[in-house]
């Protein structure tokens, strides 16, 4: 299958960009050289441009944060932040066409189109895969609490996977998907409503709203997750995980035979201070870009 991974070059700003960081680098150079209200940086990047997701937002006002590049939001006058949609495919060509009304020199590599393969090597085949990264403890007879962990689950057409990262106060659940055949992939904080999917680059891919429009069924998916995550739960987590798992996901400490310390390669092994666990296939994860 033919994926279009074009990247762009901006004459006077930036090259090799792909399409959020394109899009993101211009609003930004722009904002830096006119000093626009929020209205005048409308009128010169308006929705219509982006599609129905919508193009610039007040940071106040983002309603769906996922959406938007909440991480690199820009001052404009008046001390106002804003926020650049990152939902970008095709539509990036109207995005050119504004921009070159504006002033700026866009052009584009060739050869960036690559063919990816469509075999599939498990043929089918149901494989899963369990990593688990804990704190050590230090033998205090305290559970282990989760640092991150990924349980994830291929049936040869798609995988699953379910990730927990610790934030410093417990636990923070993320649904991924992936389906091989496309690799198209979507990532949600519930195993439930899945709404946008994005190629291995991160960039919005607006043919696909739903796991229907890949032919799947979404209820079955989502019971797959969560059957995913209460099994982990139930199989490698302490007691009071299965009340409140996101506060208090551990490994109890009766369960610290399977965990062997981390080591690590640099010049020299060395021990990272964490334990780990794992079983089954890694090679089942997508490459992350």
């Amino acid at each position: 299958m033919t994926r279009d991974y074009t990247k762009y070059t901006v004459e006077g700003l930036g090259e090799n960009l792909n399409k959020r960081q394109l899009v993101f680098t211009i609003v930004k150079d722009w904002v830096e050289k006119n000093n626009p209200s929020f209205e005048e940086l409308q009128k010169a990047f308006p929705d219509d441009v982006q599609g129905s997701k919508g193009f610039i937002r007040k940071e106040s006002e983002v309603k769906d944060p996922k959406r938007f590049n909440m991480r690199e939001p820009i001052s404009i006058k008046n001390g106002m932040h804003i926020v650049v949609s990152n939902q970008w495919g095709d539509n990036v060509t109207d995005f050119i066409k504004c921009t070159e009304n504006l002033g700026y020199v866009i052009s584009k590599s060739e050869g960036d189109k690559i063919e990816k393969s469509t075999e599939n090597k498990y043929d089918n085949k149901t494989l899963s895969y369990v990593y688990i990264k804990t704190f050590n403890n230090e033998n205090s007879g305290e559970d282990y609490k989760i640092c991150n962990s990924i349980v994830a689950q291929t049936n040869g057409k798609y995988t699953l996977s379910f990730h927990l990262d610790n934030d410093g106060d417990g636990v923070i659940d993320m649904y991924k998907f992936c389906d091989i055949k496309t690799n198209v992939r979507g990532s949600n904080g519930s195993p439930w409503d899945f709404e946008e999917f994005t190629d291995e680059e991160g960039e919005w891919i607006e043919k696909y709203e739903s796991f229907e429009d890949f032919g799947y069924d979404s209820s079955e998916i989502a019971e797959t997750l969560e059957s995913m995550r209460s099994e982990f739960i139930e199989k490698y987590l302490n007691e009071a995980s299965q009340e409140n798992w996101l506060d208090n996901a551990a490994v109890p400490f009766n369960k610290k035979d399977i965990l062997k310390e981390e080591i690590k390669h640099d010049g020299v092994d060395y021990f990272t201070g964490n334990l780990v666990f794992e079983l089954g296939d890694i090679n089942i994860i997508p490459l992350e870009e």
